[in-house]
């Protein structure tokens, strides 16, 4: 059998890993929230906290969301949009 005999299909999602659908919009709502302050915006290596998602910095005086098992940070728009709709963790995949 060649490429040619077989069956394509389309990947329409190039993150989809067959894993968990996205979360409800409740169990979204029940996550932890976290105000970012001069304290708190450096990671443990003093580094800025960067959004995976967006790649861009998570600013002082912004709102972002922790996730409770891995605790990775991003936006809260960008995590909840992604969370929607795949229910892991965009960084190490870990079901929330």
């Amino acid at each position: 059998m060649s490429a040619l005999d077989s069956m394509y299909v389309e990947a329409l999602d190039i993150f989809e890993t067959g894993g968990t659908l996205g979360v409800s919009k409740d169990s979204l709502d029940s996550l932890p929230k976290l105000k970012i302050t001069s304290e708190n915006f450096v990671d443990c290596s003093g580094e800025t906290i960067v959004c995976s998602v967006c790649l861009q910095d998570i600013q002082v005086g912004e709102t972002a969301r922790s996730l409770p098992y891995c605790r990775h940070v991003f936006h809260l728009t960008c995590i909840d949009n992604w969370l929607l709709r795949h229910g892991s963790c965009p960084l190490c995949r870990r079901d929330v």
